[in-house]
């Protein structure tokens, strides 16, 4: 009888230990977004490059899970004027159960150095929980991930 009770008592301490687990280690989902070139100097390749890096940054932070699979129609109707997400693409976000969009966008400088910045947007209320950049020299195609690296650090620290 009591080998029963400790048997139920231990089967119930896995069962509850392990939802909470599961509950407190539930990875955020984050929807990487195409790489926004206003400019339109920055080559397709590095802005597939830069989205594919910063998408393997943020999987590799603790607790998230980034997705750039996500399919956005047309770069243009996802941002206003302002250069905020729009409220159609933050809805098509939410229906694939996303928590965050990181928005990442390349400001070239000169012929050889770029800005990389970058803003999380919360997709429940659609505000800006993080926002920061840092710079690269664009001769190198080595600089990307650590670029790529330091702004999801800053970034995923914030959220």
């Amino acid at each position: 009888m009591k080998t029963r009770i400790f048997l139920l008592v231990a089967l119930f301490a896995m069962i509850s230990t392990s939802t909470v687990s599961a509950q407190f280690y539930k990875r955020k989902k984050v929807a990487i977004t195409e790489v926004v070139d206003k400019s339109g100097n920055a080559n397709p390749s590095t802005k597939d490059s830069i989205r594919n890096m910063l998408t393997d940054a943020i999987t590799n932070s603790e607790g998230y899970a980034g997705y750039a699979t996500i399919c956005f129609l047309s770069l243009e109707a996802n941002f206003d004027r302002n250069g905020n997400i729009s409220e159609a693409t933050l809805a098509y976000v939410k229906t694939q159960t996303m928590d965050y969009v990181l928005v990442a966008e390349i400001i070239t400088q000169s012929k050889t150095k770029a800005q990389l910045a970058a803003r999380i947007i919360n997709t429940s209320t659609g505000l800006i929980v993080a926002s920061s950049s840092v710079e690269f020299y664009t001769t190198r195609i080595e600089n990307l991930r650590p670029a790529c690296n330091a702004l999801t650090c800053k970034l995923v620290g914030a959220i």
